[in-house]
């Protein structure tokens, strides 16, 4: 396949299409998406392909994926169109003489704590800005919508494989959350011991709860019995608390008498937290992402060793024994961490 003159034969909405059949893997569901019909699409598709001289897609008996070079394409069609969708949102708020609203993605409902100093400063060294926070219900749907441009920083666990700036601003401790008649809440708990419990499972941690409490304790066996799936870990809490699984969430999106009852995990479960940006982000994207990861409470973090100091960790809670002793009196033979 020759070359058809090079990139000057390219559209955005070809870049689209490709972009668009690349994430659905089936040519029916990109055009469902896109309002248009299949042929449309591959006749759209053929003339990028004629144009860059080689193809960029194939088919399998499971549906369309991209080759190595449509691989090696995909990054710099995504960044195209997200500069289109920035250079004309940078045109209408210039028009109407105010400044953009930058977009930052979460896994939760909200942002966590350490990152409001950041926000307030920005905020205050920037009249007329504004931020609009977008939850998503997973890591990678939102790692996805960063790329594609469709929020200008993500704040979550560290996205996997990325080019773009990350900035560590936390590492957040997973607790346990359960009725108040359970007897866990006695002691620290150990996954491992948890395997014929109801769990409340949903997507923030971005793998299924059941890849995580198998990573979490080590045995790729530990499959969890979800009794009910919710969109995310705030919405695991209740139902949790009135005994209908347990729930595994960060201790931060509990309240201060919520974080009491919690049950401490041994060894420890830790996720790490970033602000993250896309490859050659808007200047104010990257700014904002800076100043966020600049402004997080040095407070929030143990000196030692990185860890945020958790009420009722490792150094027990009033009524329940201190973590790395077991209910029996005995003391476990090692506390340490794992990370998710």
């Amino acid at each position: 396949m020759e070359p058809n003159h090079g990139a000057g034969n390219l559209s955005l909405r070809q870049l689209e299409y490709l972009v668009t059949v690349a994430r659905e893997g089936r040519l029916t569901r990109a055009a469902e998406k896109l309002h248009v019909t299949e042929p449309t699409i591959s006749q759209q598709l053929r003339a990028l392909e004629r144009t860059i001289g080689m193809p960029l897609l194939e088919r399998h008996p499971d549906g369309v994926r991209p080759t190595g070079p449509g691989e090696a394409f995909l990054p710099y069609a995504r960044s195209a169109l997200r500069c289109a969708n920035e250079a004309a949102t940078a045109a209408r708020a210039a028009a109407a003489g105010t400044c953009r609203t930058l977009r930052i993605g979460t896994v939760r409902a909200g942002l966590p704590g350490v990152l409001l100093p950041g926000v307030r400063q920005w905020v205050a060294s920037r009249p007329g800005t504004s931020l609009t926070l977008r939850p998503f219900g997973d890591s990678r749907s939102l790692q996805e919508s960063v790329a594609a441009g469709t929020v200008d920083l993500g704040v979550g666990p560290r996205p996997v494989g990325w080019t773009g700036s990350i900035h560590t601003v936390c590492t957040e401790e997973y607790v346990l959350v359960c009725a108040d008649d359970d007897p866990l809440r006695e002691g620290e708990a150990h996954l491992e011991d948890l395997a014929d419990r109801h769990w409340i499972g949903y997507g923030g941690v971005g793998r299924s709860l059941g890849d995580v409490l198998a990573d979490a304790c080590g045995d790729r066996r530990f499959r969890p019995r979800v009794a009910l799936e919710v969109a995310q870990a705030e919405a695991a809490v209740a139902p949790a608390a009135q005994g209908v699984g347990l729930a595994l969430v960060p201790r931060d999106v509990l309240d201060a008498e919520q974080r009491r009852s919690a049950v401490p995990l041994v060894p420890r479960l830790l996720r790490e937290i970033t602000v993250y940006t896309a490859p050659h982000p808007p200047a104010d994207a990257a700014a904002c992402s800076e100043a966020l990861a600049a402004g997080a409470l040095p407070s929030h973090t143990s000196q030692r060793s990185g860890v945020p100091e958790a009420a009722g960790v490792d150094r027990g809670v009033e009524g329940r024994a201190p973590v790395g002793q077991r209910r029996n009196g005995s003391t476990a033979t090692a506390v340490n961490s794992r990370e998710i």
